[in-house]
Parts: C-alpha cells; structure tokens; sequence
C-alpha cells in the first residue's frame, strides 16, 4: 500500500467540497463549494506521504537521528480491513520516533513497553522507553512562535501565543481536564493525552474515558488556528477545537451562553463532514456544515471581533457572520463522548500545533 501522491489530490472531485450555511431560524442562507488550489492540493499530498514516513517534514526528521533512520522507508503496511471497507487499514508505527507518554505528572520508566491500541480500520502502536524516572521534566519547553509551521497563515503574522507539542506540555500554559464528560458522560482523564512525534494526540476507549484541554490564555478577540488530522473511529466520539469562556472546558458550562466550535464533528465515524458552530450571548446559534476528508492533515481557524465572526479551512473562508461573542475566551481540544445508539467503539484526535493571533488594528 502506496502513500497518497500530490498529483492524485489533483483531480476536479478532490478540490472542490460543498458547504452550507444556515441562519439562526434554520433557514439556508449561503452554500458554495470549497476550492483548492494545486499548491493547496499538493501540500496534502505531501503530509499523506510524511505520515506514512512516521514523520511530518524532512526538517524535523533531521533533527532527530532516530528519525533518521526511517525517512525513506514506508510506515503503511496492510495491517486489516474494516467490515465493508475495501482498503486495509493503517498503521502509524512511532515505535523509532519521540516517546509517546501521558502528558500529565512525573516521567517513569517504561522501558520496552509496548501498548497496542486498534479500532475502527487503524491500529496505533505507542511504545513507552527509556524516559528519565524525575521530577521536573527537563523536556518541557517554550514553542517557538517565530517559525511559521506547515498551514498556518503567513498573512496574519506573528501569534501573541502558540504550542508546538514538541515536547511534555507547559502546565502553566494549559488548564487539562480531569472531571466528568460532555453531558455528565464517561470521564475526561489526562492520562487519554498523549505527545508524541511533534504531536498531541487525545484518546477516547469504548467505555467513554476521553481527553479535552483548554490554553490558560485567554483573550475576548483575535484569531485561532490549529492544524488537525482525525481517524476514522467511532462516531459516538465528536472530535472539537473551539473557543469557550475561561476555563469554562472539562463539563464546566459556560456562564455566558457562549460558544464558536470552529471545528466539531458531529455523529460521523469516517471523518468527512466538518462544522462551525457558534452561540452568542442573546442566545443566537448560527453554523456550517461541509465535505472534507478530515483524515488529512487541514488547518481550521476563526476570526473573532466585534463585527463578526469569519471561519476558515486552509486559509479558504467558509463561514461569515455578524455576531460575535465578547466573553474572554479558552482554545479548547477535545474529544466528546455522545454514546447514546451511537458506536461505542474508540476514536484517535491528532492536533499538529495550535496559535492565537491578536486581533488586527484595521478590523
């Protein structure tokens, strides 16, 4: 099994999705089609191919000799097919890369430890060795909000605040769920995060034991992006990056009312209908809905100001309204746990870095 070519994400099906926005009453009020361009196009086709590398850029891999080692050698291998799925499934193999551990309390031992994790057409391997058994982690750092990352915006600057999750987390930098779930459902616990290979990844089981995180920083208006690449699983899991009320996340309501999901997946296990969603304080609910192979890496951001909100997938806008919320608002990352008749089974979340922009003066 091949990696996905950039020339094959060139074809007229592959760069237009349709979308449709509704009002608050339900009523349709715009729908178009999504458009990539072939540099668009063909920048996914080269994050398929460094996924099936087990790294995402030749620049990190040279940074890192154990990744060395792997950068031409293909990760895919046919591992098993899902019932009715005509393609194998795949298999992310970080066993030669960063160590992949729970992100919360002190570092411990695990060496040669092998945890083994397959759902719904994937299987995901997480080895645990040799990490440093002390307090202080010595791995936690600062990200570097000077670099541009691979699908930020270069337009909008230089962000007042970012995380690269290339390395532990910075508690201070992040408020991390430990309660109940979404709706009182299953548990939000932090040892379902994980970092690893320059990623986050948030795990949800069968049984609703999940994972969600909130920034610390927090400000009324400005911009968030984040890039993100989901698994097909289960659909009881809702995949959702969104802005909230100061530490308002891990079944915390909102005080206000407010709410803009710029990203929440909703009831679908293959991962290819995305959603904005917003609430505003007079009660308000406007959102999007769409067509997008979410199993590719994509960056989805908002802009929120007092005029409006504006939401974007790839730099491309997809949604457009004249409210907005005022509230000083969290960047959340979660993993929602709806297990009412839906699959029970369990669901992966990847996040490749996340920054806030501050609002600009013009707006």
């Amino acid at each position: 099994m091949r990696a996905v070519q950039g020339r094959e994400l060139l074809e007229p099906r592959a760069l237009a999705r349709p979308y449709h926005q509704r009002d608050r009453s339900g009523r349709l009020v715009r729908s178009g089609r999504l458009r990539f361009t072939a540099r668009a196009a063909q920048a996914a086709g080269r994050g398929r191919e460094r996924a099936a590398l087990g790294v995402r850029s030749p620049a990190r891999a040279a940074r890192h000799p154990a990744r060395r080692r792997i950068a031409g050698h293909l990760h895919i291998q046919r591992h098993r097919v899902r019932p009715g799925a005509a393609a194998p499934g795949r298999v992310l193999d970080v066993q030669h890369l960063l160590a992949v551990r729970p992100h919360t309390g002190p570092a411990v031992v695990i060496a040669g430890t092998v945890l083994r994790a397959a759902f719904a057409g994937l299987a995901v391997t997480l080895v645990l060795g040799g990490l440093p058994a002390a307090r202080g982690d010595t791995a936690v750092r600062r990200a570097d909000c000077t670099a541009t990352p691979e699908g930020a915006n270069p337009d909008w600057g230089a962000p007042i605040w970012c995380e690269d999750f290339e390395s532990q987390l910075d508690r201070e930098n992040w408020f991390v769920y430990d309660s109940a779930g979404h709706a009182g459902k299953g548990r939000r616990s932090p040892g379902q995060a994980f970092i690893g290979d320059g990623a986050l990844y948030l795990y949800g089981t069968a049984k609703g034991t999940t994972a969600g995180l909130a920034t610390r920083y927090v400000q009324s208006h400005g911009r968030w992006e984040a890039r993100i690449r989901l698994y097909a699983g289960a659909g009881s899991y809702h995949p959702v990056a969104l802005l909230w009320p100061q530490q308002g996340g891990g079944g915390v309501d909102s005080a206000t009312g407010e709410e803009i999901a710029f990203l929440e997946v909703i009831d679908d296990p293959e991962r290819q209908r995305p959603n904005l969603f917003m609430k505003t304080p007079d009660g308000g609910k406007e959102g999007v809905s769409g067509e997008l192979d979410m199993t590719a890496y994509h960056t989805y951001a908002v802009e929120n100001t007092p005029n409006g909100v504006v939401g974007y997938i790839d730099g491309q806008e997809w949604f457009r309204s004249a409210s907005s919320t005022q509230s000083p608002m969290a960047a959340c990352l979660q993993l929602d746990w709806f297990p009412d008749g839906k699959d029970r089974g369990d669901a992966w979340m990847e996040v490749d870095w996340l920054r806030i922009y501050p609002m600009q003066e013009s707006r």
